[in-house]
């Protein structure tokens, strides 16, 4: 199995393929999802950047303001500097999703994960790894700030990570793809013909609606409702 909680791993895969690509969906698809619940001023976290264009297409697009986008591997961090260097909203930085201590408890108003998650799913110490990447992800975040997520991973597989008390987060989600009409006919599309939802992720019917889809994508949207850590309390020091 790859090494993909690795930063080596990372660093010679993105010294092949420096070509940018942006995993499940761009900018396009995510809009409504994004301008619903993350505010054009919302100073933004960007786990796991990796190569996407969603950041830049946030700013010139979508009017975002401030995005800080971290990745592990630095050689994709220095290439996507040089790239948007003309873009001011955006920094780049090497950092962790598992382990963020140089970012302060509540510094942002939203983080943005794309894959990542799934990637550390992928990798080893898996519950482990994913676990801190959350717990980081949550302390990092301010009171009634917001998660997205997206990801593969079905509510059965992603619900049991999202939904334990001391995150403290309400959960929606939306399901987008552009075969899901037949299976989704009981959720009507609220904001574009491809997306289905939002669902409150604390129904249980959301568990088995899902559960038998193919070629979809999940985005849950997590709002942080109380301060919480449910692994390690790391301790931080600055944004």
């Amino acid at each position: 199995m790859p090494a993909y909680g690795e930063a080596a791993y990372w660093d010679q895969r993105y010294q092949r393929e420096p070509t940018c690509f942006d995993w499940y969906q761009g900018f396009s698809g995510l809009e409504p999802i994004l301008k619903r619940h993350v505010p054009m001023s919302a100073n933004i976290l960007h786990v796991g950047v990796g190569t996407s264009q969603l950041q830049a297409e946030m700013v010139q697009r979508g009017g975002y303001q401030r995005i800080l986008n971290t990745d592990i591997s630095s050689v994709v961090v220095q290439h996507m500097q040089d790239l948007h260097k003309g873009i001011p909203q955006l920094q780049y930085r090497t950092a962790d999703a598992r382990s963020m201590p140089e970012y302060k408890d509540g510094a942002f108003d939203a983080v943005l994960d794309k894959g990542t998650l799934d990637a550390v799913l992928c990798g080893q110490h898996a519950g482990d790894s994913a676990t801190s990447m959350l717990d980081e992800c949550s302390r990092v975040l301010r009171p009634g700030g917001v998660l997205v997520l997206v990801t593969y991973g079905e509510p059965c597989s992603r619900l049991p990570l999202l939904l334990q008390p001391c995150y403290g987060w309400h959960v929606t989600l939306y399901v987008m793809g552009n075969q899901l009409g037949t299976h989704l006919h009981m959720f009507p599309a609220q904001l574009s013909p491809i997306i289905h939802g939002p669902v409150d992720a604390h129904s249980l019917e959301s568990y088995d609606a899902f559960s038998a889809l193919d070629h979809a994508h999940f985005v849950y949207v997590c709002v942080k409702h109380e301060l919480g850590s449910c692994s390690n309390g790391s301790s931080s020091t600055a944004v």
